[in-house]
């Protein structure tokens, strides 16, 4: 089952596709056969396409924004939690050093019981060994006849020997009883020392059990950790397929435009094409003086004929006048174009495309071949096929098409036949 980005993706794919199938193809069109009001329309779909492209790239970007954002915030905690872990390792790793330590320890204490025993052991028979050969002294005395030590004084042939019997008995009983209690004492020493060993073995035993179940705690709570940073990586992951998957639409939508943009040129090139048709033709001399095209007062040039930002700009921007000043002829002629097509009557830092550029635009033919263009208006207020009169108005300042603001581009042009940067005048050479 897709998930809603999915959906959302798909559904925003869907509608790009949908706009490239509908840019109609101009390559039928014929110079003789254009019909300009048909063409300005077409010019004038594509500009809502157009335009509804770029709100949707516009809503795009905002969506990258915001899933950005969501992903940052995720991201600060999957960090956190990767700092959790990082911790949590380190605990554990000293948790293992610890067990390993008492590892040591129990085994060193083990060998050293062993060894205890084993010493202990070996008292132990010397002990045996010593009352085997106490009992065999006894036993040698018995066989003898000499049943017991009071036989043995008894038999003593004066009171002299009789001491020296009893010193005898004395210092034999002395020695064996030496021996013994000397083996029994060093077995009492090792007894208390297997205890002791025995004890500090129980101790760290329990301690190993302690640390162990710490450690186990350790990574149960890092397990949990992991866990919750893989769940929100997955989340992350998500959102940047859902920003990735954004950007290819935008691609693709720009993709369009740039197509859309270039029908538009080349019907812009049929509109032109059939004006050199029709228009007049020569060599733009012209016997009087244009006047300002824009009426009012405080308008100024703004960005004049010539190089600019790296191309050539082919006629004069005027502003100032309010805004939206009236726009009138510079001179007198017929109306060859007026086009109210553009709807894009605001500052902006990109290329609308509505004619060419030019946005809601007239063109005058003032006669042997000499042309004057005013674009970027609001609105027109004349018609194509009209005669107009110099200083009457054709329309209102506006900042239609490839525009960043209120101001009138007043372009001059001298139908020969030439291209456009070969066709195109200083318009300040006419006033």
């Amino acid at each position: 089952m897709k998930t809603n980005t999915q959906k959302l993706l798909s559904f925003v794919l869907s509608l790009a596709m949908v706009a490239l199938l509908a840019i109609p193809a101009p390559a039928f069109l014929k110079a003789s056969a254009v019909d300009k009001n048909a063409v300005s329309q077409k010019i004038a779909d594509l500009d809502e396409k157009i335009e509804a492209s770029q709100e949707k790239i516009k809503e795009n970007e905002a969506k990258k924004k915001e899933a950005k954002q969501s992903a940052d915030t995720i991201q600060e905690s999957v960090d956190l939690l990767q700092n959790q872990i990082n911790a949590y390792n380190s605990k554990i790793d000293v948790l293992n050093t610890q067990i390993s330590n008492l590892n040591k320890n129990i085994t060193s204490t083990q060998k050293k019981i062993a060894q205890t025993q084993q010493d202990m052991a070996v008292q132990k028979e010397e002990i045996a060994a010593t009352q085997s050969l106490y009992a065999d002294r006894l036993r040698a005395m018995y066989i003898t006849g000499n049943i017991s030590n009071l036989e043995v004084l008894l038999e003593a042939d004066s009171f002299r020997d009789f001491l020296n019997r009893l010193e005898l008995l004395t210092r034999i009983s002395k020695h064996d009883n030496d021996i013994i209690k000397t083996l029994q004492d060093e077995i009492s020493v090792y007894e208390k020392e297997e205890a002791s060993l025995k004890a500090n073995e129980k101790k760290l035993e329990a301690s190993r059990s302690e640390i162990e179940n710490s450690k186990t705690m350790q990574q149960e709570a890092k397990a949990q950790v992991v866990t919750a940073k893989s769940d929100l990586d997955q989340k992350v992951n998500s959102l940047n397929t859902y920003i990735n998957g954004l950007d290819e639409n935008s691609q693709e939508l720009n993709n369009y435009i740039a197509k859309a943009r270039a029908q538009q040129q080349a019907y812009m090139n049929q509109v032109n094409a059939n004006l050199a048709v029709t228009a007049s033709t020569g060599n733009g001399a012209y016997s009087g003086t244009f006047i300002w095209p824009v009426a009012g007062s405080g308008t100024y040039v703004s960005s004049g004929y010539g190089s600019r930002w790296g191309t050539f700009h082919y006629g004069v921007d005027i502003t100032g006048g309010g805004g939206n000043a009236p726009i009138v002829a510079a001179a007198s002629g017929r109306v060859t174009i007026a086009s109210n097509t553009c709807s894009h009557n605001y500052g902006k830092n990109y290329n609308c495309g509505c004619n060419g550029g030019y946005g809601n635009y007239v063109v005058i033919d003032h006669g042997n071949g000499l042309l004057s263009y005013y674009g970027h208006m609001s609105r027109a207020i004349v018609s194509a096929g009209s005669y107009v009169q110099q200083g009457q108005q054709i329309g209102y300042m506006g900042s239609t098409g490839y525009s960043t603001g209120n101001h009138l581009h007043f372009e001059v042009r001298v139908n020969d036949g030439s291209s456009r940067s070969v066709a195109a005048r200083n318009p300040m050479n006419y006033f």
